[in-house]
């Protein structure tokens, strides 16, 4: 009960969703029923709520329920109330299960595996819009409001839910034309007379944790390869790797490609493995989100989605070359 002055404690909510139920339908029966509890239940909850504000809220007259004054103005207040709880809880989980959810990736993963395929997650997924942010920043979480991030490295990001998705690997990737005719690239003593095509991992040094860059690049693979008089740094440069595929599309050189990000390229024909000899790249790709983000309905579906479309391409692009 409460006297003037002091600060009020709300009841408890099942007291007022009962209280709600039975000024609705006159009834304790029928609320019980609405609420699937006893009558007993019913009355336990009415009697503990008008003790808890010291206010009878029903008349009982013989077989009738009735509403007192102060019931009559609390009912009112109680059903909006409740209303707004019942809107709010469904917004929250309608943004949770919808809307939109923003990916922070490197501009490579983007361009050449994430955006071709997004009409894949989104035919299964539409009530999901996918926002990508391509940056070779790491994202932070709290000012970015990016909801997860696909990262390669060496999965060491402390505080962070991590989910490996696929170990690299690299080999070399050219035009088709470049395997043709006299001079064309057969053998891997053959690149001597081709452009050697570099991608500069440097930006995303912070993105694989590494304070040096320990990935496979053209001087371990000619080394696996057993090719000694090659210079391995001659050649262009570029910042990105799909920079690199691209001028290997374009029949400027010979790039080293990532498996994953020259999939669809050599699946379509516009590149080739002109050798059957894959280096491990040294890092791997990543999903990372807030730990208690994890669980999150979009999230849970983002990262079931990517597992399964890369571990489909794995068997069915990404085996033995040939």
């Amino acid at each position: 009960m409460y006297y003037r002055g002091m600060e009020p404690t709300l009841p408890p909510l099942d007291s007022l969703r009962t209280f709600e139920a039975a000024a609705r339908h006159l009834s304790f029966t029928r609320a019980a029923e609405e609420l699937h509890v006893t009558q007993s239940a019913v009355s336990h909850r009415i009697k503990a709520l008008e003790g808890h504000l010291g206010v009878p809220l029903f008349r009982r007259l013989n077989r009738t329920l009735l509403l007192t004054d102060a019931g009559q103005a609390y009912q009112s207040a109680v059903r909006r109330a409740l209303d707004d709880l019942t809107r709010a809880t469904r917004a929250l989980v309608d943004l949770e299960t919808s809307g939109v959810l923003t990916i922070s990736v490197l501009p490579s993963f983007a361009a050449k595996w994430l955006v071709p395929r997004m009409e894949s997650f989104q035919a299964r997924h539409p009530d999901i819009a996918l926002r990508i942010a391509a940056s070779e920043a790491l994202a932070d979480f709290t000012r970015d409001g990016v909801d997860v991030a696909i990262r390669l490295g060496l999965g060491s990001w402390p505080g962070l839910a991590i989910d490996p998705l696929r170990e690299e690997w690299v080999t070399p990737v050219c035009a088709p034309a470049l395997t043709e005719g006299e001079g064309g690239v057969r053998t891997p003593s053959d690149l001597q007379r081709h452009t050697l095509l570099h991608d500069d991992h440097t930006l995303a040094r912070e993105h694989m944790g590494l304070a040096e860059a320990s990935y496979a690049g053209w001087r371990d693979w000619l080394e696996a390869a057993g090719v000694e008089d090659i210079d391995a740094s001659r050649g262009p440069r570029f910042s990105h790797t799909y920079m690199a595929l691209q001028a290997a599309i374009d029949g400027r050189g010979v790039a080293l490609g990532q498996g994953l990000l020259a999939a669809d390229d050599l699946m379509h024909g516009r590149l080739v493995e002109p050798f059957d000899l894959r280096l491990p790249a040294g890092f791997g790709y990543y999903l990372v989100c807030p730990e208690a983000a994890a669980t999150r309905p979009k999230v849970v579906a983002f990262r079931d989605w990517l597992r399964a479309e890369i571990g489909a391409e794995d068997v069915a692009k990404l085996g033995n070359p040939g």
